[in-house]
């Protein structure tokens, strides 16, 4: 059995490293106009090709108001075109633009930059451990 306070203790420090990594991503993706929700967004149609908006509201966990704020700034910046679906009209088709791509490489390259420097002080056995603990957790195991 853990110690009294442990779990209180726990989600407070993941709490605190998500807002750290999170607050260090966001001013690394400010030069490019894009935000860490922005940049999830372009993760999922990079990967997927092409979306739609309930679906990339699953893929994140954002909410609806979230989403539609989202799709409409990449839109903007010329990061991503919607478009009708073919078989539902109801329901628009997001994917990127080649310029959406030329972002999402490099924010990525951003992005590595940034963990390289959160996680300069661990070992490779540290971030194992640390990838297996979160990996259970986030599955519920």
């Amino acid at each position: 059995m853990s110690p009294p306070g442990v779990h209180v203790r726990l989600g407070m420090l993941l709490r605190q490293a998500h807002r750290h990594a999170a607050r260090a991503f966001a001013e690394a993706l400010a030069p490019l106009d894009l935000t860490p929700r922005h940049y999830g967004v372009l993760l999922v149609l990079t990967r997927d090709g092409v979306s739609t908006q309930r679906d990339l509201i699953g893929q994140t966990g954002s909410d609806k108001a979230g989403m539609t704020r989202t799709v409409e700034d990449l839109e903007t910046l010329g990061h991503v075109r919607r478009t009708p679906s073919p078989t539902d009209r109801r329901v628009a088709e997001i994917r990127l633009t080649d310029r959406g791509r030329a972002a999402f490489t490099e924010a990525t390259a951003l992005a590595e930059e940034v963990g390289r420097g959160l996680f300069a002080g661990f070992t490779e056995g540290e971030l194992a451990t640390v990838e297996s603990v979160l990996s259970r957790l986030v599955a519920g195991e």
